[in-house]
């Protein structure tokens, strides 16, 4: 099945460049990590917020793409990517960033990283790697002026499961009553409505899970542009399910194999959506329903394993 998605405003960035410092250079990329510089590693078509300082200083309030195509320069605003020739990419937010007095000026910049980068080897990749390594940098220019640009790292996939919390949603709060869980899996029946201890899926049952990061698409959809139909992705993503019993976590044989679909959603760039089979839990496994002595919010993980990365998300399933 292939949902009409109606509870997404926005996809949130699914990866940020934190901020580090109190002063920069103008239009300079910063970010933080347990080495500096950190590597900043992306997927094709990912959505990502690069905090640059020294950008934005006449900025009082978030400038916005409108409906439609996202512009690849946004309030003077533009990010451009550098492998082998100048891709520019998609913006779909400026947000001044309020920093102290003397700190200077600092933006947000909501991007989608462009589609059809050559992507470096990830630690488990199972399709070829590029002969030659291409070298890839971003910067950020304003009113035409580039600061200094930042190397990127492009991989066939970083998998995130989005959740509550990364989306804007009318009247989110990150948490959902009853549930037990903060930042709750952006998994679905297939009338749109969350799977929860409320309301637990059933085995056998077609779920859907929203994700970012699942890299290309064949065909190629251009970066910022919504999709008019479902897209699928290159790479094949498997996923792997556990479930916690009295005996232990146990891994749990899917009912059937591999994803039913894993592609782009029709109208939001960047959303993709894993439709996949919930299996039989093995004997023992603890019930999630709500209410229920000796219950627990979630009794099944999925997890999502693509060629350079994964993601997990604990959902409930009834007994």
């Amino acid at each position: 099945m292939i949902l009409s998605v109606t509870r997404f405003l926005l996809i949130a960035p699914a990866t940020a460049l934190l901020a580090l410092g109190q002063s920069a250079s103008p239009s300079t990329i910063i970010g933080a990590g347990y080495f500096f510089p950190a590597p900043i590693n992306v997927a094709p078509g990912q959505i990502i917020t690069v905090f640059a300082a020294g950008v934005g200083s006449t900025l009082t309030q978030p400038v916005f793409a409108g409906a439609g195509n996202w512009p690849t320069s946004l309030a003077g605003i533009s990010v451009t990517i550098q492998q082998g020739k100048d891709i520019p990419a998609p913006i779909y937010e400026v947000n001044p960033i309020p920093t102290c007095g003397s700190c200077g000026a600092m933006t947000a910049i909501t991007i989608q990283i462009p589609y059809g980068l050559i992507t470096a080897c990830g630690p488990s990749l199972t399709t070829v790697c590029p002969n030659v390594v291409v070298l890839t940098d971003f910067f950020v220019s304003e009113n035409g002026v580039a600061g200094t640009s930042r190397e990127l790292t492009p991989l066939p996939d970083r998998v995130h499961i989005l959740t509550v919390c990364d989306t804007v949603l009318s009247g989110a709060s990150g948490y959902v009553p009853s549930s037990g869980l903060l930042c709750q899996p952006e998994v679905t029946h297939a009338d749109g409505t969350l799977v929860s201890n409320m309301n637990p899926a059933s085995v056998g049952e077609e779920l859907v899970a929203y994700a970012a990061g699942l890299g290309a698409t064949n065909p190629v959809v251009p970066a910022g542009q919504p999709p008019a139909q479902p897209v699928p992705t290159v790479e094949s993503f498997t996923p792997l399910f556990t479930s916690p019993s009295f005996t232990g976590v146990v891994t749990v044989a899917p009912s059937r194999p591999g994803a039913l679909f894993t592609g782009l959603v029709p109208g939001y760039p960047g959303l993709y959506q894993i439709n996949f089979i919930v299996p039989p839990l093995k004997s023992g496994a603890l019930s999630c329903a709500s209410g229920a002595q000796g219950s627990v919010p979630t009794n099944l993980v999925l997890t999502v394993l693509g060629s350079s990365s994964s993601d997990n998300a604990a959902i409930c399933v009834s007994l």
